[in-house]
């Protein structure tokens, strides 16, 4: 049999804690996803565990990237419609004022999540957290600036720190 030798990104050591996670470590990442989603948007490491590891890697992935960055850009085209009946629809119709003020915030983070420069785990999670929330400031009236002081440390976050 011949022998070949290949580059890995990470070491495959057993022992190193920077080895690609395994099967198993990405079925747990998935099974406890919203717990260890928390942790990852409170700052606890990546690499404290194999489960946190996959999951910062699934929730960094170019499709979830692409995802976020679509979400941003409905954010922005449904603040430019005009209000529609209340009654009509379930969906809560994002804060135009909020929207408006944070576009140049909008378009950084979107450019950010479209590029081949890595993101920190915590930033994506924050994000998608902020666009979840239907009390926060992309839907409700809050203080003007609420949505950009959000975006803003959104970005800080997304930013890869050794």
């Amino acid at each position: 049999m011949r022998q070949t030798h290949a580059v890995a990104p990470f070491p495959l050591a057993r022992s190193s804690p920077r080895r690609p996670p395994r099967w198993l470590d990405r079925t747990a990442a998935r099974l406890r996803g919203p717990w260890l989603d928390r942790q990852l948007a409170d700052g606890v490491a990546p690499w404290r565990s194999p489960a946190h590891a996959a999951r910062a890697v699934q929730v960094t992935s170019d499709r979830r990237r692409r995802a976020l960055a679509r979400a941003l850009e409905r954010l922005v085209a449904q603040s430019d419609q005009a209000p529609g009946p209340s009654l009509a629809s379930a969906v809560i119709a994002p804060c135009r004022r909020h929207v408006r003020a944070a576009l140049p915030e909008i378009l950084d983070v979107c450019a950010r999540l479209r590029s081949d420069v890595p993101v920190d785990p915590t930033g994506v999670v924050r994000l998608r957290d902020l666009l979840r929330d239907g009390a926060g400031p992309c839907y409700v009236w809050m203080h003007p600036d609420a949505l950009t002081i959000e975006l803003r440390e959104v970005s800080r976050w997304l930013e890869v720190s050794d």
